[in-house]
Order: C-alpha cells, then structure tokens, then sequence
C-alpha cells in the first residue's frame, strides 16, 4: 500500500468494502433482536464494538499511508481518536463495567478523549479554512449545535435528562458530555461536507454520517442512563457499530493524494453557516418555550443556555472581525489596482501619443473611438472633430474610377467581420484638404469575451518611401540606358589601344591602356551585377522555366570557368550528378557560374573544386554543391555572406576583383525557383555552398489516367471557353483537376469557397478584370497563400506592381511544357516557405533531426522545453510539428493543449515521435490536424523525415494522388488536411516565349 495506488485499484477496493460493511451491519441487527437471550446479546453487542472499532482503525491506518499534507494529519487524528475509543471499550470488557451500576471512570475517559481527537481531526481536513479565527468559529458552532440538541432532547425526550447530572466527572455527567461533543462533531462534518467542493466531499459526507448515527446511540444512551434502564444488547447500540463502520468506509473511499480542495465563496459559506447556526438556536428556544409544558427551567437547561448565548454570541464577534478584517483587505486591494489601472492607462497614453505612426479606433460600427495625435496631424484634422465619424466613409479614398470603396471590402471590416488581424501595403487615405496619401495599415480586432467590440488601426504615411523607390528606378534606368553606352565606347576604345590597332604603344602607355581596359570591365561587370540583382528580387526579369537536365547545367558551368581554374593551378571535377529539374537553365549556370568563381578564387594552387547534384531521398529536390579546399568561412559569417557587398575579407574586393553581389544574385536565383541555399565551413578546411531545386516530376501523356478527386485543383479563369477548354486538357494530364469560369467574380468566388492548389488568371477579362482578382485573392484571409499565375499576352514589364503578388507570369501562347512548368514551380515555391518546429530535449537528436530537414530548403526551429515550444508555435506558425513527449518542464500533451487552444494553430499537422508506445486511449488527447504517431526505438529519422515531408506536401496541396495523412506506428485515422497559415507572397518565377 503506498502513495502509488492507482485511482482505478481505489475504487475496487472501495466497491468491495462497501457490501462487507453493509452485510457486518445487517448480521449483528439481526443478532441484537430481543428474541435472543440478553447475555447473548450483550456478548455480541460487546463483540460488534470491538470488530468494528479494530476495523475502523485499520483502515484509518491504511489512509493515513495513501494521504498527504493536510489530509494526512487529519486522518492521523481520526486514527489516534479510535484507538483511544477501542482501548476505552476493552477496558470496559476486561473490568466488567457497567455504566448505570458500576461505571468506569477510565473508560468515559477514553470515549471523550476519543471524541475530542476527533473535534482535532475534523479540523484538520483541507476543507477548515486554515486561519485561527476561523477554526474558533467552527468551535463555536459545534457548541451552539451540541447545547441546543441537549435542550432539546431534555424537553422532547426526557425531562430528566439534565436533572440527573449531579456532579462533575460522575457518570451521568459523562453520559450528557459525549453526545454534547457527538453533535459537535456532526455539525463540523456538516459544515465542511457544505463548504467542500472537490473530490474530498463524499468521503467528508461518510464520515459525517458516521458520527450522526454515533451521536443518535450516544443521546439514547444517555436518556436510558438518566432512566437508569440501560442495559448492553439492546438495538441502539447497533449505532456505535454502524458509525464505527462507516467512518472505516469514508477511510476507503478512492482520491488522488495531490487532489485540490475547491471551496465555495467566502460570503456564501458565512451566510449559510450563519443561517444553520440561529436556526438551531431558534428551534431551541421554541421547544423550550412551547414545549416545556409551564414546567420550571432546570439548572442544567439554565447553564446550557448561558452556554449557548456565549457561543453565539461570541462566534458573531469573531466573524465580525473576520469581515471587518477581510472588507479592509479588499479596500487596499482595490486601491491598489486602481491605482495600477490609473499607471497603467497612463502609460498606454503616452505611449500611444509619442508614435510616430497613426494611431486610431472604431467600434464595431466602424465609428472612431480613438486617435493619436500623430493620426489626426497626417489627416490634418482636429482629434475631437474626428471622434465619432465612420472612418471608412471620412478618409477611406474611393476607387480608381471615382466609385466609394466598398465597406466590406474595407481591412477594417474584414477585422471585425473575422477577428483577425488584417493589413494592407498599400492603401490611400484622404485628408481634410482633399489630397490624398499612400499608407500601409494594420488593423487588429478588439475582442471582448470572445466578442469583437471594434479594432484598432494603425497607418504609416509611405509617401516618402514610395518617392525613395521611384528615385532608384529612375537611377537604375540612367545607370541602365545612360551608363552602359559611354563604357561600351571607352571599353572598345581602350581594346583598340591595347591591342595595337591604332598604332604601337610605348610600353608603360600599353601597361596604362591594359590597367584602364581591366578597370573598365570590373565597372561593367559590377553595374551589369546590381541591374541583375534588383530585377530579379523585383520580379521583373522574365525566367524560362524547362525542364532541365541536371548534368547539362553543370556541365556548362564547369566548362565556361575551365579555363580561369587552369590559369589558377586549381582542378575543376564534376562528381555524381543525376535527375532533372524544373528550372531556367541559364539561371541555374549563372548560380554555379557564381559559386565555381568564388570557389576557384579562394583555392590555392594544386586545390581542387568538386560540383555534384543528386536528388533528395524526398524525391521532391535536387542538392546542388560546391565545394573547395580554401581558406574556409568563419562560422559567425555563414549566413551574411549572402547579402549585397559582403566581403568575408575587406581586402578581398581589391584582391580577388569581386563585386560582393554574385552570392547575392544567386540566393535570388535560387529562391525564385522555389530553393534555399546555404553554406558549410570551417575556417583552413574549405568551403560547401549547397543549394536545392525543385525535381521535375512529369506525369507520362502516353496511358494518363488523368486527374482524381484527390489530385490539386487549378483554377482557371478566362473569358474565353477555348482558352479554359485547352488549358484544362493539358493539366489534366498531368494528374491536375482544373475548374474554369469564365469571369473575375466568379474566380474570386470559387477560390475563396474551395482553396484550390493554385489560380490561372488572365489579366484582361471585361468586369472585373485580373488585376482586380489578384488584388482581392491576396486581400482575402482564405485565399492570400493560393499560387497566382498570370495569363497574358504581354511581359511583367506592363504591371510591375504585380509582379511581387504573383508567382509566375505566362505569356500567351502557352506551351504544355511552359503551362505545367509555371505549377509545379508555384506549388514548390510553397514547400519552400513552409516551417517545421521540433520540439525535442535531447540536443544531439534534434540535430539529427532537423539537418535532413533543412537540406530541403525547409525552415526547421528547434525547442527543448514545453515553454519554449509553445511560445515558437504562437510565433512561427509551423505548418508541422515534431514533437516528443517527455520534456524537462511539462509532458508534451501540455504543448498540445496550448495549440488546440490557438484557432491559429488548432489545425497543424503534428508527428508524435516518442521513446514509448503511446496507448491507443491517449491518441486523441495528442491530435492536433493529421496527427501521425511514431516510436523512436521502431522509426527512425529517415522514417519521420519522409512523414513530414509527406504531411508538408498535403499542405501545400501538391501531393496529387498521395494519403494526405501519412500512417503512424500504427496509422491513425486520416483527419482533415489544414490551412496554410498566411504569409506575404514570394516574388514570382515568369514564364514567358522567346521573342
């Protein structure tokens, strides 16, 4: 027996002591029958005692090893309180005793003793409120209860009862004195089995009733030793038995040791106490005076009311005390958070009032309710005029044909429509003076249990941001069309002079000729670098996006710096290359092109610079390397190395003839493609770029069975039925489900009704025209994660502004190759932006586990601790969670409550990747979306790489004809594919026809 007992092993043993007790009950009211001679009956009543009484106290000692804390205590008292009560009954037995001819001293000693061990113990229970007074206060009441029953029971029962109490410590004394503290006790355990709320409640309730039936045979007792017609044997003595018995039941009665005790409210449990405590008082003193029959009071019915009026009286002191204490309590408490509220209120002010940006809110009707100064000033009105207004009809530009912007298209609704947090990059206001203004607003919702009551907009004026990037594309333009002629001229004109054409040189002049033509090209390479970066990130520069082979492109690149490795003594090796990728192949050579150069320039002579590419285990990509044998990277640098101008080495640009921008170049490269590069290095060991690509997965034309119901839905949208018709052909059989409509409303309708896995939009349509559904699609909380690809006869060049809200741009006509090409590249540009938390302790796993992870182009976050997890998920929104059980602060399940808790985060794939079995029971408490359920010693982290892969694909909506669920160890049931949480759209890989 011990602390460890299963609540389930309580319960059985509590429903097999029940029918024992029960059954012991019901033998001996049989044996205490008058038919049965009295020696007989005194034999077994003296007998009942005893058993009961042993039996009693083992299981309160049996308790007392199962409890803990307070509970312990009090079960400990409740034992010592039997104890004393058996020893007392024994000692009766063994003298003889009787309690009218021959009492025993000892033994009245031992039942009071008992009794008031057990007053101890009642106490004791969690339930008493633990300050002194209070404990004073339950005394009290007890007495009340105990003198008024007394007086009672003398007038209703036997007028006798207190007449016959000659003096102290005599028998009769003591047979008035034990149910006076019966009664008491009966009132504690009605008062905590009233003020209880928790599971120790039943047990009280038990133990309540034990001591009311023991009071009950106590005041018969002492009536029929008034009478001086006691005898043992006789049925009320069979209420010792059962409440012995019963109060070894409550011993039995299941409950976790670490079980809280839930009380009710303060002022309830006061009033109803108060109310049960006159109550008795009130009874009292009616049967006294009603009931009395004009007979004299009795000296003892005298005293009991003296003691009665003290009690009560003294218990209304002390609780008026109490209340006055606790009223002055809460007066300070809530002076003191007023006091908070006000600091705080004032601080929320100024904070508000010292933003730079604009600052305003509305209620649910979209009346404003707020605004900061800097808000008013940009609107250029006064914070007072402004109170009250509909901000979307006030300053809320109109359309760009005149029309008044819809309110429901309007952020602001959309936050209060949904409760989430809403934004727009560009928007314009319009101020007092008519002039308008180009902002970008946030708007978060304002919820107040659990209704939204209004949101709270903020805008920034991006006036002068918009004029910065107006300014840098006219630079770009002059550097482009106004630069590049001069230098082709002097770059020409100096080849001439170096090579002699014009007439021998001296050779100093030929040596200034040769450094000035050196110079020239640098220029020309660094302009024609920073002209390539800013369209790529801008999403301007067209991409032919093929399939391609992947030993073709290294090939190229390999081959185009061959003769720059040779000339450096270092040795170019091409290694294991296999697959094909989806990709602009002249892109792709320019990225090795890029890092074979860095590559080289940092070997020494005799190094060598190996380029190999071979498909993930995935199947979804290809890991393109370099490696080298240089001087390495320092580590604090790997991740900066990729920015505009880096330089490891200040002196490298001089040195070496870098630009900083080729690695730059390349992560925009590669990024467009939907990829993710990164480097490896140890300073003096060399140096791996890495950097992956999609894998060109065609659907063979020839046997197709075409597209599924599971397979991704492409949503086509054209006004013209021939162009839907062919479009829907080939991407049918490609494994493609399309859906054509023919105008922008219904596209924008379709799309935010089914979330297909991507959007074909042609961009002119009469209504609403393509611009207007890409705009709306990205607006949409549904909808702003969908793969848009633009259909249009003309180049990205025409509407630069949609470049960044798209990602991919067809100009017709379209090949199947190009059509398919411009998917696949979206849907992976989706797996690109995906996240993965892995919430693990144990350091070196999580390593394992993440690295393959993150060679996918994957974002992976790592948390050791149920905290730090939870407070990743809130932050990251992952779109999978890897997550162990056992974690040093809180089991893992606490890290799923939290999550089931967040509607943001309620739906998330999760992969349970534990050390034990978790039992089929548990599962459900552990889901989140599609939940997967592997077990370390049985999975390892190939097999839980290839579940988040798959359950990754299922969220991104390319997995064409693939469970979306992948199986556990055993496979759960599948459950319903969740959401991409949103994030600001990727620049968009451009398709386009060579001209």
């Amino acid at each position: 027996m011990g602390t460890s007992l299963s609540l389930g092993a309580q319960r059985r043993r509590f429903r097999l002591v029940v029918p024992i007790a029960v059954a012991f009950v019901v033998v001996f009211a049989i044996l205490l029958q008058p038919g049965f001679p009295r020696g007989f009956r005194e034999v077994a009543s003296s007998l009942g005692l005893l058993i009961s009484g042993i039996a009693t106290a083992v299981s309160l000692w049996l308790r007392t090893r199962r409890s803990t804390g307070r509970r312990r205590r009090a079960w400990q008292w409740l034992l010592a309180a039997s104890v004393t009560a058996v020893v007392g009954n024994v000692w009766m037995a063994v003298v003889g005793a009787q309690p009218v001819d021959d009492p025993s001293l000892v033994s009245d000693l031992s039942v009071a003793l008992a009794l008031a061990l057990s007053i101890v113990g009642m106490l004791t229970f969690p339930a008493a409120r633990r300050r002194g007074r209070n404990l004073a206060i339950m005394v009290l009441d007890g007495t009340v209860g105990g003198a008024a029953v007394l007086i009672m029971a003398s007038v209703l029962v036997y007028d006798e009862l207190l007449a016959s109490v000659d003096h102290v410590l005599g028998s009769e004394f003591f047979s008035v004195l034990i149910p006076f503290l019966d009664i008491a006790l009966v009132t504690f355990g009605l008062l905590l089995v009233l003020r209880s709320r928790g599971e120790s409640r039943p047990a009280l309730a038990l133990v309540a009733l034990g001591f009311l039936l023991y009071a009950v045979a106590d005041l018969s007792f002492a009536v029929r030793v008034a009478q001086g017609t006691f005898a043992w044997g006789d049925l009320p003595d069979l209420g010792w038995i059962a409440g012995y018995l019963i109060i070894g039941v409550a011993a039995w009665y299941p409950l976790h040791p670490d079980a809280p005790d839930v009380e009710e409210q303060r002022a309830t449990a006061d009033t109803r106490d108060t109310v049960l405590v006159y109550s008795a008082v009130g009874v009292a003193a009616v049967v006294q005076t009603m009931l009395n029959g004009g007979d004299a009071i009795q000296r003892a019915q005298v005293l009991l009311w003296l003691l009665l009026g003290l009690a009560a009286g003294l218990r209304q002191v002390l609780l008026t005390a109490d209340n006055a204490q606790l009223r002055r309590g809460l007066e300070r408490q809530v002076a003191e958070q007023t006091s908070d509220l006000r600091r705080m209120a004032r601080r929320t002010e100024t904070l508000i009032t010292s933003v730079g940006d604009g600052i305003y809110g509305v209620d649910a009707a979209g009346r404003i309710t707020f605004v900061n100064p800097s808000g008013a000033e940009a609107l250029r009105q006064s914070p007072d005029a402004l109170l009250g207004q509909d901000a979307h009809a006030l300053f809320h530009a109109p359309t760009a044909d005149g029309a008044a912007y819809p309110y429901d298209g309007c952020y602001v609704a959309e936050a209060i429509a949904s409760g989430i947090v809403t934004n727009a990059e560009e928007d314009v206001y319009v101020r007092a003076d008519g002039t308008r203004f180009p902002v970008e607003i946030t708007a978060s919702p304002l919820i107040d249990d659990d209704e939204v009551t209004g949101a709270v907009v903020v805008f920034r004026d991006v006036t002068q941001r918009q004029e910065v990037d107006r300014m840098k594309n006219e630079f770009l333009s002059v550097v482009s069309h106004e630069l590049r002629t001069p230098l082709t001229s002097i770059r020409g004109s100096l080849g001439l002079l170096a090579g002699g054409q014009l007439g021998e040189l001296s050779p100093r002049a030929t040596s200034m000729a040769r450094i000035a033509l050196e110079s020239t090209e640098r220029l020309t390479r660094l302009i024609n670098d920073i002209l390539d970066l800013e369209r790529i990130e801008s999403g301007t520069r067209p991409m032919e996006l093929a399939p391609t082979d992947v030993r073709s492109v290294v090939e190229a690149a390999v081959g185009e710096m061959d003769a720059m490795a040779r000339g450096a003594g270092v040795e170019l090796v091409v290694g294991e290359t296999a697959g094909q990728v989806l990709v602009d192949s002249d892109r792709v050579v320019q990225t090795l092109t890029n890092l074979v150069n860095n590559a080289v320039k940092f070997s020494t002579a005799g190094g060598q610079v190996v380029v190999d590419a071979v498909p993930q285990p995935s199947g979804t990509t290809v890991l393109f390397r370099v490696r080298d044998q240089g001087r390495g990277i320092p580590t604090d640098q790997l991740t900066t190395i990729f920015d505009r101008f880096h330089q490891v080495d200040s002196s490298d640009a001089r040195q070496k003839g870098g630009t900083g921008l080729g690695l730059a170049i390349s992560r925009s490269i590669v990024e467009r493609h939907g990829g993710r590069i990164w480097a490896e290095s140890s300073p003096g060991e060399g140096t791996t770029v890495q950097f992956t690509l999609p894998l060109h997965q065609r659907t063979p034309a020839t046997g197709a069975t075409g597209a599924t119901g599971d397979a991704p839905a492409v949503l086509i949208c054209d006004d013209e039925p021939a162009v839907v018709g062919a479009l829907s052909s080939m991407l049918e059989e490609h494994g493609y489900r399309p859906v054509g409509v023919g105008d922008g409303d219904a596209a924008i309708a379709r799309a935010t009704a089914d979330r297909p896995a991507a959007v074909l939009v042609d961009l002119r349509m009469p209504g609403t025209s393509g611009a207007d559904v890409v705009a709306e699609l990205r607006r949409g909380e549904r909808t702003r994660t969908i793969p848009l690809i633009v259909l249009s006869g003309l180049g990205p060049e025409t509407a630069p502004e949609l470049g960044p809200q798209t990602d991919g741009w067809l100009v017709k006509p379209v090949t199947e190759e190009q059509l398919v090409a411009a998917v696949e590249i979206a849907l992976a540009g989706r797996l690109r932006e995906s996240a993965v938390l892995v919430v693990e302790d144990d350091e070196d796993l999580a390593e394992v586990i993440c690295t393959p992870l993150r060679g996918h182009g994957i974002r992976v976050d790592h948390a050791s601790t149920a905290a730090a997890a939870i407070e990743a998920g809130r932050r990251l929104r992952p779109q999978v969670v890897v997550l162990d059980l056992h974690l040093p602060d809180d089991d893992g399940s606490a890290v799923v409550a939290a999550f089931r808790a967040d509607p943001a985060l309620r739906a998330t794939p999760l992969v349970v990747y534990s050390a034990a079995d978790v039992e089929v029971e548990r599962r459900a408490d552990l889901e989140l979306g599609p939940t997967v359920f592997l077990t370390k010693g049985r999975s390892g982290p190939d097999a839980l790489e290839e579940r988040v892969l798959g359950l990754l694909d299922a969220v991104v909506g390319r997995a064409a004809e693939q469970d979306p669920t992948p199986p556990s160890d055993p496979a759960p049931d599948p459950a319903t594919i969740p959401r991409t949480p949103p994030r600001a759209p990727h620049p968009a890989p451009v398709l386009q026809e060579e001209r």
